[in-house]
């Protein structure tokens, strides 16, 4: 009798076993930025964030919806494998052209006319979603936030 309960025991944690490897995450997609993954074209579909102005408080607002006749901060965004990239509004007109680099988590735009450059912040990417979030700072205490999810077309 104890040695079928001995042997029972042994099934079930066998069981147990196997069961807790099958039911690992087999859709983790990637989750670390690199060139091959965030190179595409990316549709924005929801986009939330926050602008404060500390001298202005009445031109305050923040925002959290899918897009609707404009973007709020970016686009639609096609990443090219040569490290350029192309900025597009909703109705698909051209809004910026430039160049990228990724470093990590952080995604850099350059405009091509412009001489600053974008820092975003990779928060999520897998094969079909990117989720980036761009934060700017300013001396007199303003703060933009905002923070965009796209899908792969």
């Amino acid at each position: 009798m104890r040695t079928l309960r001995f042997i029972g025991m042994a099934i079930v944690a066998v069981i147990m076993s196997v069961n807790f490897a099958a039911c690992s995450d087999d859709d983790e997609e990637e989750s670390t930025p690199t060139t091959e993954n965030i190179v595409g074209q990316w549709v924005l579909t929801y986009e939330e964030g926050y602008e404060i102005e500390p001298e202005y408080p009445e031109e305050n607002r923040e925002w959290s919806h899918a897009p609707k006749d404009e973007c709020e901060y970016f686009g639609n965004l096609t990443f090219r494998a040569d490290g350029t990239y192309t900025e597009y509004d909703l109705d698909n007109s051209e809004l910026d052209e430039g160049k990228w680099a990724l470093s990590n988590k952080l995604l850099t735009l350059r405009p091509i006319d412009a001489t600053y450059a974008l820092d975003l912040n990779v928060l999520e990417i897998s094969n079909s979603k990117l989720v980036l979030e761009y934060m700017e700072k300013e001396d007199d205490g303003g703060v933009e936030y905002a923070k965009m999810t796209y899908k792969r077309k």
